[in-house]
């Protein structure tokens, strides 16, 4: 059950790549990426996982790299890599062990709460960003863009803290 749930991640992490461009490069890349990812959910790696996920990303680049991005596609991308190194690390933490349903549950409403608070903050940057480009002078692009890395680390801390119930 954990391994099925993060094997959802997959389709998405070999798909939107694929989407973006369809080249020789993007292909190998996300397809590589997508064994590694199944190799680490059925050996509930962490390391295939990682390997995995860096190839998939990888392919994200190539694929940016000659198309326009869209934002939601993007942010969908990020929960799916998300998801999959969550559910390896997950199944090599839970090797072999006996959980709860209720506790299951819970973890899943968390990937669930983390998915959409993710994606609602990604459509609001996609809303709110052309205002404010409109709105500050060109040379002030540089500074906002550094106060949206800031966010974006300081979020990906708040999201990496360890619970109160693990």
């Amino acid at each position: 059950m954990r391994r099925l749930a993060a094997a959802a991640a997959i389709p998405a992490l070999v798909g939107v790549p694929l989407w973006l461009d369809t080249s020789w490069a993007v292909g190998l890349f996300a397809i590589a990426g997508g064994a590694f990812s199944i190799v680490a959910l059925r050996r509930a790696s962490l390391q295939s996982a990682a390997t995995g996920g860096t190839l998939a990303v990888t392919s994200l680049a190539l694929a940016l790299r000659s198309s326009s991005a869209h934002l939601l596609l993007a942010a969908l991308f990020g929960v799916a890599l998300v998801l999959l190194l969550d559910g390896a690390h997950l199944s090599s933490r839970l090797a072999g062990a006996a959980i709860a349903r209720a506790w299951w549950r819970r973890h899943m409403v968390w990937w669930s709460a983390r998915a959409a608070i993710s994606l609602g903050i990604a459509i609001v940057i996609a809303v709110v960003a052309p205002l404010i480009a409109l709105a500050l002078p060109p040379l002030w692009g540089s500074f906002v863009a550094g106060l949206g890395v800031l966010a974006a680390f300081a979020a990906a801390l708040a999201f990496a803290r360890p619970r109160a119930d693990e």
